[in-house]
């Protein structure tokens, strides 16, 4: 079994990825992938930073959700870490894709569109890419003569006459249970951030922190959300309401649950200190990416 959490490469992502390399919690079957939408110092930095500890990781070269990829002239590039044997080179499935894409010794192929799939299929060079990713529909799955993962965003964002308050509880998924049912090699989601990708981000009525964690083998997610939602004024307020619940909650559950991640955020409430709504979403990602792997380790050993 195999997870490939997929992240947009914003400032704090990587962040939370870098300082995940450095901790070397990650077991070999999780390999996060990056797809980069900015040309900031922290993307090589983060791509040093699991190559050195030994850990695959996953670069996208042709991005598709920013203009990253129209940059001709990178100052902060990555693909001089493109040889490591550590590194897998990503492409996104696009009419423009050839086979000479797939010549790097690991690569792995993104693939959204069926129509596109069905024709690379009749080119005869699907089977080039060391791991494809596809969305988790019967026809692909009856079109394919090869192991894939599937790729699925679980995280659900309110419309704009709801909030996170609507469902401060739910299912998240346990695509790890399905995948050999359906034939997967491994799973990908795009974890608690979700995919969709928006170049500025939007402000919140409130302030909500979002944890996963284990109910037997179900992840499911809390959203613990600030008391006050009229307006968008006073996040540091809000975030002083939200933790407290979260402090309230963490103790009671399980020690997997209580990750140094998920413990960092609950000590905010006895500090009283406001770190800023980025580090609040890297501790998220760190908390979600310590639980998987504590996961993996016990269940998917390798």
């Amino acid at each position: 079994m195999i997870y490939f959490p997929y992240f947009r490469g914003r400032q704090f992502d990587l962040q939370a990825l870098k300082n995940i390399a450095q901790q070397h919690v990650l077991p070999p079957n999780i390999i996060p992938i990056i797809e980069p939408v900015r040309d900031i110092k922290a993307l090589p930095t983060t791509v040093a930073a699991f190559v050195e500890h030994d850990q695959s990781l996953v670069v996208i070269t042709n991005p598709t959700v920013s203009d990253y990829a129209l940059t001709q002239q990178k100052l902060h590039d990555w693909q001089v870490y493109r040889d490591h044997p550590h590194l897998i080179v990503g492409h996104i499935l696009t009419p423009t894709t050839v086979p000479e894409d797939f010549t790097d010794p690991q690569t792995l192929l993104v693939a959204g569109q069926y129509d596109e799939l069905v024709a690379a299929q009749h080119a005869g060079w699907l089977h080039q890419p060391t791991y494809l990713l596809v969305p988790p529909e019967a026809r692909i799955r009856q079109l394919l003569d090869r192991p894939s993962i599937s790729l699925y965003d679980h995280a659900w964002v309110p419309d704009h006459e709801q909030t996170y308050a609507n469902l401060e509880d739910g299912f998240f998924s346990e695509d790890w249970a399905l995948a050999p049912v359906n034939g997967y090699q491994g799973f990908s989601d795009y974890t608690i951030a979700g995919g969709h990708y928006s170049e500025h981000g939007y402000p919140a009525r409130a302030v909500t922190l979002h944890l996963t964690y284990f109910a037997g083998n179900q992840l499911r997610i809390h959203r613990f959300v600030s008391d006050d939602r009229e307006d968008y004024k006073h996040p540091k307020e809000k975030f002083f309401q939200a933790v407290a619940k979260l402090a309230a909650w963490l103790p009671e559950q399980p020690t997997q649950t209580q990750t140094p991640a998920a413990k960092q955020l609950a000590a905010y409430h006895d500090q009283h200190h406001f770190p800023g709504l980025g580090v609040v979403k890297r501790l998220s990602l760190e908390h979600h990416l310590q639980l998987m792997a504590a996961y993996f380790k016990a269940h998917y050993p390798v």
